[in-house]
């Protein structure tokens, strides 16, 4: 499992760093497997330097704030209006009424909104895959909605705060893993 660091300033983003955005890959079915957490303000701009977003299979957002999730929109526009065509639909994962909030931020009715490009999912209680990621999603302290992810691909685990203060499942969250953001 490799990461790159997107982007990781605060609450915006600053003039050389877009806010919080990761990019997790490892190699699954003779392909590289690119899943991003967060696409924070300036984030979209940042991640060409590193791969094609074209190239992205999924996104995990841990909650909605704008420096956690605004420049999905953009993404939204990549991908439906992309030089060779609309690109096909990839899974996106995050707190209840992510659909509609993310349609609400690009002005769009609710329906279609933005699911013929997103997939969009409410995290489930129990682990779930994401092609080679093993993916465990915990409520944490914020004042909206927010998760702790727990990743694991290739015998590492990776667990992501996104935004929390100190609680029973940040620690849960964190507990064993070789690396935590």
């Amino acid at each position: 499992m490799r990461l790159t660091v997107v982007g990781c300033a605060g609450s915006y983003p600053g003039p050389d760093s877009p806010a919080s955005c990761y990019l997790l890959e490892t190699e699954h079915e003779g392909r590289t497997f690119r899943l991003v957490l967060d696409m924070g303000s300036g984030a979209l701009g940042a991640l060409h330097r590193y791969i094609d977003p074209v190239d992205v299979d999924a996104v995990l957002l841990s909650h909605l704030h704008a420096d956690h999730c605004l420049d999905l929109t953009g993404f939204y526009v990549l991908r439906k209006y992309h030089p060779t065509g609309a690109q096909p639909r990839i899974p996106v994962w995050g707190p209840e009424d992510t659909d509609r909030r993310m349609a609400k931020a690009y002005d769009l009715d609710e329906d279609p909104g933005m699911n013929e490009e997103f997939a969009f999912t409410l995290y489930p209680e129990e682990t779930f895959t994401v092609g080679p990621f093993e993916v465990t999603a915990r409520i944490v302290a914020h004042p909206v909605t927010a998760y702790g992810l727990r990743i694991r691909a290739d015998g590492r685990t990776l667990a992501y705060s996104g935004d929390t203060g100190t609680c029973d499942a940040l620690v849960e969250t964190a507990r064993d893993a070789d690396l935590f953001l």
